[in-house]
């Protein structure tokens, strides 16, 4: 049988007993069109579905590619956990927080949709990547604007806080330093965001303006005329000079108005001229002339140092260190007598000024007995000036603040700095050579001005001092008159005249010397009658005198007027009432209470102790009122008629209201004590106030509640003695 066609590819597999399947359906002569028939239908249902599988797999993309745009814009926009919503530094993790994001969603879409064909996976990852590269400049954008906002906000914050420091410190070195860290803070931000240096410059330029202002503004309001001036000199060259120019003419006036207003100056020109106003506003004027025409001299020697190598090392310590350039150019040129000499000493010796004793080697060494110097190698013009500070300046305390030659030299006198005379260590830096003259700090006009506003402000200061004068004086006339009317009120005559005797040997003024003289010649007339009326009882007195009278001989109410009133003489009328008094008290003593017995039983005092003294008082009563009854009827009274005078007697000597004289122990208040009692020992009025106390008031005003029985007590003690 012969094959209709041979595949001489086929190997046989002899070892096992088998033959390799062709490929090729021919290969052994087989009919081939059914097959082809079969593979035709098979391409054909192939095909149909893999039409479908492409239709799905087009659907199931653009699903997926839908999907996948909104959850990476939830990611990054949802309201209240998009990656987006991140502000500041928290904006840099944006971008790794998203790729984990995006990895997740697009595994989980991938693994959902289970893609069948590569194009339908190449269309979703194309998809994928171009919203990828769309979010990544997004997140860029966003995360370099909130990473520049947050360094800038953070720049600025420090910017703030080193200002206020600045403006809050007293150290004019330290606010300088604090100015060129702030530039350096800009310079650096400003790089790292991007600026060019034309930006960067600028952007310090309005800071420092800013602080410049801040600090000059402080000086301004607190009015240190002497602060403002340092801070115009340090902040020149710094600060642009726009914004220095008006401050330069707030400083001229006020240094004119420190002159002006000189109250030390004007206080010692007061002590001088005394009450010579003319005198003093005339020098007032001449003081403030002087001192602003010598300003103005300095002012036109001053400048830039001609020596260009000390005015620079002088400019170096002035920007480092606070102190006016001038004056440290000035005295170093005075002390090394310029650059020449200076350069011979930093050529030969690598020396600066021979501030400490060294070698040219820079060994130490001790100074010689000839007095010569070694001299300190520095290496540069910076160390020298630093040594120059902290070995020199910063001992002598005040010279920061100091802009005057003369100033300067004074603090260094008075700190032992030199032997020579201030005069000539002045003359000495004068003598400086400056580049270039400078002009005056002030015009004759303002000079002419400031003249007379001197003399404004003496006259005030004058005026002042006058009234403050005049008030202390007026001060010490009255409280000297108040002594004088107390002991005048007092009685005391004779030490008022004494006083005011004393106060005119010590009268220091004019106008006290003439007040006190006045008085002694005015008051003495005066002082006399007071003198002689002091001597007459008052009205109350006599009364209390009479009251006393009452229970008491003429003799003894005399004796009593004398001890309680010593300094008073008692008229004719007085001693013609004690002695009808007495007439009665001894027709009294004729009484006889024998038959009224049984009715004093009922209203005697509950004290025993008193009992005399109501009987007596009882007696005067009726003793009086029969005398009344006699001439009235021209007869003595019945028996009859003497009960009803008895009982009205008692009555009268029984304690109803406050406007009775007499108190006693017990609810009814009665005593026959006398109302000169209460006067003698200083009670001027006395009233039951109930569960058994009384209150008394005295002369003062002043008052008391006291128990009856006390009361009666300190009654009898005066009574009794």
């Amino acid at each position: 049988m012969k094959f209709a066609s041979y595949d001489p590819t086929q190997k046989l597999n002899t070892i096992q007993g088998s033959t390799q399947a062709s490929g090729n359906e021919i290969a052994y002569g087989g009919n081939v069109s059914g097959l082809n028939a079969m593979n035709k239908a098979l391409q054909e249902a192939t095909n149909t579905w893999e039409e479908i599988d492409k239709r799905k797999d087009y659907i199931d993309v653009t699903n997926a590619i839908n999907e996948f745009n909104n959850s990476t814009n939830q990611l990054l926009n949802d309201d209240k956990d998009g990656l987006m919503n991140r502000k500041g530094m928290n904006a840099q993790s944006i971008l790794p927080d998203y790729n984990a994001g995006v990895d997740k969603i697009q595994r989980e879409i991938m693994g959902k949709y289970k893609f069948r064909t590569n194009d339908a996976i190449n269309a979703f990852t194309k998809a994928v990547e171009t919203s990828k590269t769309t979010d990544y400049n997004n997140i860029s954008k966003y995360s370099r604007g909130q990473y520049e906002t947050a360094l800038s906000t953070a720049t600025q914050n420090q910017i703030t806080n080193l200002r206020d420091s600045a403006i809050r410190s007293d150290n004019m070195t330290d606010q300088m330093k604090t100015i060129t860290l702030m530039g350096d803070l800009y310079r650096s931000t400003g790089k790292e965001l991007g600026l060019d240096d034309e930006q960067i410059n600028e952007k310090i330029r309005a800071n420092t303006d800013e602080t410049g202002k801040y600090l000059l503004d402080r000086a301004v309001a607190e009015n240190d005329s002497t602060r403002t001036e340092n801070l115009i000199s340090s902040l020149s060259g710094v600060v642009s000079e726009s914004v220095l120019t008006p401050y330069k003419k707030m400083s001229n006036q006020m240094n004119i108005n420190k002159l002006v207003n000189d109250d030390n100056t004007y206080a010692k020109l007061y002590k001088m001229y005394g009450h010579d106003l003319n005198a003093g506003m005339n020098s007032a004027a001449m003081y403030v002339r002087a001192k602003m025409e010598t300003q103005n001299e300095e002012a036109l020697k001053s400048g830039a140092g001609a020596d260009t190598h000390l005015w620079g090392i002088a400019q170096y310590i002035s920007k480092k260190y606070g102190y006016n350039a001038e004056m440290v150019y000035r005295q170093l040129f005075h002390e090394t007598g310029g650059s020449a000499n200076f350069g011979k000493l930093q050529t030969e010796n690598r020396n600066y000024a021979g501030l400490t004793q060294s070698e040219p080697n820079g060994e130490e060494n001790r100074q010689r007995d000839d007095g010569t110097n070694y001299y300190k190698v520095y290496k540069t013009d910076e160390e020298f000036a630093d040594d120059y500070v902290q070995s020199f300046l910063r001992h002598y305390d005040g010279l920061k603040d100091v802009s005057d030659v003369d100033t300067w030299a004074h603090i260094l006198k008075a700190n032992s700095y030199y032997t020579d005379s201030e005069a000539n260590y002045s003359a000495g830096m004068r003598n400086a050579p400056m580049a270039s003259g400078g002009s005056p700090k002030y015009s004759e006009d303002q000079i002419k001005k400031a003249e007379d506003d001197a003399k404004t402000a003496y006259k005030n200061y004058y005026t002042l001092q006058e009234q403050t004068r005049k008030i202390a004086i007026n001060d010490r006339l009255q409280a000297g008159q108040t002594i004088l009317n107390q002991k005048i009120a007092n009685g005391d005559v004779s030490g008022a005249f004494q006083y005011a005797q004393v106060q005119l040997a010590g009268a220091t003024t004019p106008e006290e010397q003439e007040y006190w003289s006045g008085k002694m010649a005015s008051e003495r007339p005066k002082l006399d009658r007071i003198y002689e009326k002091g001597l007459k009882m008052t009205a109350q007195e006599k009364w209390g005198i009479k009251q006393y009278a009452k229970s008491h001989t003429y003799e003894q109410t005399r004796a009593y007027a004398e001890r309680v009133l010593p300094n008073k003489i008692m008229d004719d009328e007085l001693d013609a009432s004690l002695l009808e008094i007495d007439d009665n008290n001894k027709k009294a003593s004729n009484i006889d209470l024998t038959p009224y017995e049984y009715k004093l039983a009922d209203v005697m005092p509950k004290d025993k102790t008193l009992a005399g003294s109501f009987k007596y008082g009882v007696k005067q009563e009726m003793a009086g009122r029969i005398e009344e009854f006699k001439v009235k009827h021209h007869r003595p009274p019945t028996d009859a008629e003497k009960d009803e005078i008895f009982d009205a007697a008692v009555a009268t000597n029984t304690l109803r209201s406050t406007s009775k004289p007499f108190f006693g122990d017990g609810d009814d208040y009665s005593s026959t004590i006398s109302g000169a009692s209460n006067q003698a020992i200083g009670i001027v009025h006395a009233e039951p106030v109930g569960n058994h106390y009384i209150r008394v008031t005295y002369r003062d005003g002043s008052t008391q509640d006291i128990y009856e029985s006390e009361y009666n007590a300190l009654q009898r003690r005066y009574t009794n003695g």
